[in-house]
C-alpha cells in the first residue's frame, strides 16, 4: 500500500496529542486500542502523525477524527485497501463511498451536516427547480440559502415524489406530524439538556435518535399494513 497520504485537514494551531492521550481519547469506543495498532496504521500510510524534534509522534484533533474513521471502518471489516482509497477519496473532496452503500463513518457525518449549500448546488445535485425549492420553503420543508446539509436528502425526496405527483403542498399534513414528533422529542430531552455534565449532550442526542427509530418504527409498520392489503 502507498506509503503517502492526502490529509483530510490542513493542521494549525491545533492542539497536538500524545499518542497515550489518542489511545485513551478512543478506547472507550475501540477497547484494546494500542500503541502497536496506531504505528501498523501508520506503517500502511492510513494516518501521518507530527513528529517533534525529538521523534515523538504528536497527533491532531483531526488525526483523532481520521482514527475514528479508520477504526470503524475497520469494525465493520473492509480491507485496509478499501479504507485507503476510501480516505484518498475524501481528502481529494470527492463524494466517497463505501461498498454495499454502507453509512459514512460519524466523523464524516459530521462534517457533512456542517457543511452549507448554495441553491446552484442544490438544483445541480438533485434535479430540484427553483419553483419546487420556492413550494418547499414555503411549507417549511427547505429553509433559506444557504442550505443546510439536509436540504439534499429533502430535495431529492421531494423530486422523487413529484414522479407521482405529490407536490410540498400535498405534504403539509407530514410536515405537521414531524413538528409534533420533534415537540415531543424536545419534551423529553428538556430535563437532560438542562443538566451541566459533559455528558449530557451525547446522551440528548442518543435519547433522540432512539425515540425517533420508535416513531419510524410506528410509522413504517401502520404504512407495511396499509401496503400488505394491496397486496393481497
Amino acid at each position: 500500500m502507498a506509503q503517502s497520504q492526502a490529509r483530510l485537514h490542513i493542521a494549525g494551531g491545533q492542539k497536538l496529542f500524545t499518542i497515550g492521550q489518542v489511545i485513551n481519547q478512543l478506547n472507550g469506543d475501540y477497547p484494546g486500542l494500542t500503541s502497536s495498532k496506531l504505528r501498523f496504521l501508520e506503517d500502511e500510510g492510513l494516518i501521518t502523525p507530527q513528529r517533534t524534534n525529538s521523534g515523538y509522534r504528536k497527533y491532531t484533533s483531526d488525526d483523532v477524527d481520521r482514527l475514528r474513521i479508520i477504526l470503524e471502518l475497520q469494525n465493520r471489516k473492509l480491507p485496509l485497501k478499501v479504507i485507503f482509497e476510501y480516505l484518498n477519496q475524501l481528502d481529494a473532496g470527492q463524494a466517497a463511498s463505501l461498498p454495499g452503500d454502507q453509512e459514512a463513518p460519524e466523523p464524516v457525518l459530521r462534517k457533512l451536516r456542517a457543511r452549507k449549500i448554495s441553491k446552484l448546488e442544490l438544483t445541480a445535485e438533485t434535479g430540484i427547480t427553483d419553483g419546487m425549492i420556492a413550494e418547499a420553503q414555503e411549507m417549511k420543508f427547505l429553509g433559506a440559502e444557504p442550505f443546510d446539509f439536509a436540504a439534499l436528502g429533502i430535495a431529492r425526496a421531494l423530486v422523487n415524489l413529484r414522479r407521482f405527483g405529490i407536490t410540498p403542498r400535498h405534504l403539509h399534513g407530514h410536515k405537521t406530524l414531524i413538528d409534533r414528533e420533534i415537540a415531543i422529542i424536545e419534551g423529553v430531552l428538556a430535563p437532560v439538556q438542562r443538566r451541566r455534565d459533559g455528558s449530557a449532550r451525547a446522551q440528548a442526542a442518543d435519547y433522540a435518535r432512539e425515540i425517533e427509530q420508535q416513531f419510524d418504527t410506528i410509522r413504517t409498520e401502520l404504512v407495511n399494513t396499509f401496503i400488505a392489503k394491496i397486496e393481497l
